[in-house]
């Protein structure tokens, strides 16, 4: 068993946080923080996890933030209408600034920005591919998160969630936040252990599933000493 795997064995109790970023300070240091390693070790896993010449035309990107992960996830589909949605209308102004970039392409499809709270989501229709990265962990009650999952999904759509890893015990919180965040600012260093208590476990994850009766439809993996993946099943 590899170390990191311990971490699902413990009962670290969870400690919820804001559900919100809405301080400037503090999404602006998100905002610039260096996620390179992580967010590309995602895209990776990602990737290596999509159906055979999958080529959505419509793609959710459910609790954007600043856009760093959308970044990462517009160049991929050429040809996708793209929605970013999160509750932060100071995240998505990130969002949006980071992702004009592409603008001056030509391309085939449009993006939406929608600045509402998960809760209130409703799709007008369901969407091919659902991504959401780092989100689950800020919904105080989890079961919100993955009803706005299942109202934008329909039988065909693939779902990918990626979301940080609750450690073991507040001590290996803080090694995670020096082993990780070293370099960051003391904003994003706490807002980082924050998140690492507010996180799920790899068993409470699953039950989850479980409850809402999608373990037949969903694989749930856990990929690093602080990250695990959701993602639809192949189809037989």
């Amino acid at each position: 068993m590899k170390n990191w795997e311990q971490t699902n064995l413990q009962n670290q109790p969870r400690i919820p946080e804001p559900e919100l970023m809405e301080e400037p300070n503090q999404v602006a240091s998100y905002a610039n923080a260096d996620f390179e390693s992580a967010h590309s070790m995602i895209i990776k896993q990602f990737q290596n996890r999509l159906p055979l010449q999958f080529s959505p035309h419509s793609v959710l990107d459910l609790g954007c933030g600043p856009g760093d992960m959308s970044s990462r996830l517009f160049p991929l589909f050429p040809n996708a209408h793209f929605t970013f949605v999160d509750g932060s209308n100071h995240m998505l102004d990130f969002c949006k600034k980071r992702l004009s970039t592409f603008n001056g392409e030509k391309r085939n499809n449009k993006m939406i920005f929608k600045n509402e709270l998960i809760q209130e989501f409703v799709p007008e229709s369901s969407y091919e591919l659902v991504f959401s990265n780092s989100l689950l962990h800020h919904i105080h009650n989890p079961y919100e998160f993955w009803s706005a999952i299942q109202r934008s999904v329909d039988d065909e759509s693939f779902i990918f969630i990626c979301d940080l890893l609750r450690p073991s015990s507040i001590a290996e919180a803080h090694q995670l936040v020096e082993r990780y965040a070293k370099n960051e600012t003391e904003i994003l260093k706490q807002d980082f252990f924050n998140s690492l208590l507010a996180a799920f476990r790899w068993e409470e994850v699953t039950e989850m599933i479980s409850i809402i009766r999608m373990s037949h439809k969903l694989n749930v993996e856990v990929i690093s000493d602080r990250h695990w993946i959701c993602y639809s099943k192949p189809k037989v």
